[in-house]
């Protein structure tokens, strides 16, 4: 979701070498998606995965409504922006969740997703801090 709104607004508001990067990102992660729901579904434990997407979701939509970054774009375009930033910075907490349930982790796996975690995490922090900063220009 984050990969498609990432790409709605490299298009509108840069259209430039961000965009076909962007595009490639969510081609390869569309048919990684595709890959583990058909050809790997037997792996896949439903009742571990007990997060639903709107309590990731919900959150970043209504903190995107309150900060978004003050630009020369339409407000809808810095809204989408900041709620894909947002929403990127979370989307680790469901596999995270589905890790602590199952409770079978390989340990390469646990400290590759726990530091991917911490990455998007300061992504984000480092983008409210700008935010912050420009705010008060």
């Amino acid at each position: 979701m984050f990969l498609g709104a990432r790409l709605y607004c490299s298009y509108v508001m840069e259209y430039d070498v961000h965009t076909i990067l962007d595009l490639t990102t969510l081609t390869a992660t569309v048919w990684v998606i595709y890959m583990m729901r058909f050809n790997l579904n037997s792996s896949y434990m439903l009742e571990k995965d007990n997060v639903s997407e709107l309590y990731v979701v919900i959150p970043c939509a209504v903190l995107s409504l309150v900060v978004h970054p003050t630009t020369q774009h339409h407000i809808m375009n810095r809204i989408i922006w900041a709620f894909c930033v947002y929403l990127e910075s979370v989307s680790v907490l469901p596999q995270l969740r589905v890790m602590q349930n199952t409770k079978i982790v390989e340990p390469f796996t646990a400290h590759y997703v726990f530091a991917l975690g911490v990455a998007r995490f300061l992504s984000c922090a480092h983008w409210i801090l700008q935010v912050g900063f420009y705010m008060h220009l």
